[in-house]
């Protein structure tokens, strides 16, 4: 029992508590950012779609705002040497996956305010396809996120679950890959239907949304890695 309990306390010193804390809020306001792509993506293609897609994708970049204060915040503290230098890069490594998700996020969102205002041509049956499939995508990712945070939570306190949880997230992120192939042979199926224009947007738009499932793996794969780094 105090091994265990050695253990715990050796993981959670002050500037790695804190770090993880500050990261877990950090994949909050990713939470929050893909709830609103979810919105965009559901919303009508219409005169009221945009304004709710231009609403949210103002939201969404508000909280990149938010994300980028917070991430410079802590690579400050993290500067100051408040962890083992030994750990250190894994902590960097770890905040940029996390930054990276409200990034794609941000960047996401305001390729598909562009496209609202600016209509492509396109094929109805096509683009709600890929509609579809992008919100299945972002809601996996949601999912990812929601772990995570409670992964960075529990993180050298419950080894098991933690565990179990980097799992759960790498296995979503396989479900993720297993749609975004999907949602691109259906893209290079309609070929002949789309207008380059449309057909690059779709692609770059069904990469980016699946790169966010990447980052949310990463990080998992970091916070093992970091728990692993300390005996835990």
């Amino acid at each position: 029992m105090s091994g265990i309990v050695k253990r715990v306390r050796r993981f959670f010193l002050p500037g790695e508590e804190e770090a993880f804390t500050r990261i877990e809020e950090l994949a909050g306001l990713g939470e929050e950012a893909l709830t609103l792509l979810v919105k965009i993506l559901s919303a009508p293609r219409n005169g009221n779609g945009l304004t709710e897609v231009s609403f949210c994708t103002e939201k969404i970049s508000a909280l990149e705002k938010d994300g980028d204060l917070l991430t410079q915040a802590l690579e400050e503290k993290l500067g100051r040497g408040s962890i083992s230098a030994l750990l250190m890069n894994e902590f960097d490594r770890l905040l940029d996956s996390v930054d990276n998700v409200l990034d794609g996020a941000h960047a996401l969102s305001r390729q598909l305010r562009r496209v609202t205002k600016h209509p492509l041509r396109e094929a109805r049956e096509v683009e709600d396809g890929i509609r579809k499939g992008q919100v299945e995508l972002i809601q996996i990712g949601l999912k990812q996120l929601q772990m995570l945070r409670e992964l960075l939570e529990i993180a050298g306190k419950d080894n098991t679950k933690a565990l179990s949880l980097a799992r759960e997230i790498e296995r979503l992120e396989e479900t993720g890959d297993d749609v975004k192939d999907q949602m691109l042979d259906q893209i290079y199926g309609s070929w002949e239907k789309l207008d380059y224009a449309s057909f690059h947007n779709y692609i770059e738009t069904t990469i980016e949304a699946d790169d966010i499932l990447d980052e949310c793996e990463d990080a998992s794969d970091l916070v093992v890695t970091i728990m692993k780094s300390l005996g835990a």
